[in-house]
């Protein structure tokens, strides 16, 4: 038989959307699957339209319900997942995106001919009846350490944590966990990459990614708490990125990645109709910036000063640095 696998799937007021999540997760061609269930309490009817399914589908045996004591959000629903799984690899998902039914497979083929530490899928969106590309880079292999590091910046391999299979073993040895409730996914991926020595993207869509109206865990408050939490993952980023060891070149390389994340995400809290500008102060921090290869390098020390000014200074430059960055993409 092949090896386990376990899908899991916090669930959060979904009932409009988690009866079409699950069928797709438990049609798969895979057979070997076990599906933890995390009832992250969101008081509608998701739990028992879940049950309904498991009394009569063919493997609902395989089903497995967790329930939280309270809405604690998607990444303890998640974190849930990872510490109670059985399988040898872990799969997530969203409770209102769809898998397509050969996934599961697909993932595991490439997994055991390439033994890598995470598999990552292509995925299409969904929004209403209209289908577009969501995430699509083709087909390859990375076990370059540098390369995959810049993948978190380049987006080579896609940040959110569903459509990707990961080995087990892996997130738990290296004790890869979820750190918040609102910005779940980047954090998580960073640690991710950090630690991999090795992934590999398949250009198979695997995934369908819906756009519905906000059916989050934590009720899909993904707006001034986002911002907030933006500021406790960028302190952690910057932790993990004083403890690593980088060469001078790449850590100058990543100190830019850093500021150009910061900035659009500034740029994005500038125009947001909630009150969050005061966050912007905190995005773009000289003190991330500081070392001695920042005064050494000219666009560090750009940027060391651009962090330094006042808010009402910031309020100027940051759409013009994010103009400027978006031309030089597109050149």
């Amino acid at each position: 038989m092949n090896d386990l696998i376990t899908i899991g799937m916090p669930v959060y007021k979904a009932e409009k959307y988690v009866e079409r999540s699950m069928l797709s997760a438990l049609n798969q061609t895979y057979k070997n699957i076990e599906y933890l269930i995390v009832d992250d309490k969101g008081n509608d009817n998701s739990i028992a339209i879940i049950e309904n399914i498991a009394s009569t589908h063919l493997r609902g045996e395989a089903i497995k319900i967790i329930t939280h004591p309270e809405n604690l959000g998607i990444g303890e629903g998640r974190n849930t997942i990872i510490k109670s799984a059985s399988g040898k690899y872990l799969f997530f998902m969203d409770n209102d995106d769809e898998l397509t039914v050969d996934c599961i497979q697909k993932l595991y083929d490439e997994m055991i001919r390439v033994d890598v530490d995470v598999v990552c899928g292509s995925c299409n969106e969904v929004k209403g009846m209209v289908i577009t590309p969501y995430n699509q880079p083709g087909h390859f292999v990375e076990r370059d350490k540098t390369q995959i590091l810049l993948s978190y910046f380049n987006q080579r391999i896609h940040i959110p944590s569903w459509n990707k299979l990961y080995k087990l073993s892996f997130l738990r040895e290296n004790q890869i966990l979820f750190h918040h409730q609102f910005v779940d996914d980047h954090y998580f991926t960073l640690q991710t990459l950090l630690n991999a020595d090795s992934y590999s993207v398949i250009p198979d869509i695997t995934y369908l990614y819906h756009r519905v109206p906000t059916s989050t865990s934590l009720g899909g408050e993904c707006d001034e708490n986002s911002y907030k939490d933006w500021t406790l993952v960028f302190k952690e980023e910057l932790k993990l990125f004083q403890n690593a060891a980088f060469s001078p070149t790449l850590r100058k390389k990543i100190k830019k990645l850093f500021f150009a994340q910061r900035l659009l995400i500034a740029n994005t809290a500038l125009r947001s109709p909630y009150n969050v500008r005061h966050y912007i102060n905190d995005y773009l921090n000289p003190a991330f910036l500081k070392g001695k290869d920042t005064f050494t390098d000219p666009v560090l020390s750009l940027f060391y000063l651009l962090s330094s000014m006042p808010l009402w200074v910031k309020k100027i430059y940051i759409p013009l640095l994010v103009q400027i960055k978006n031309r030089i993409k597109k050149n």
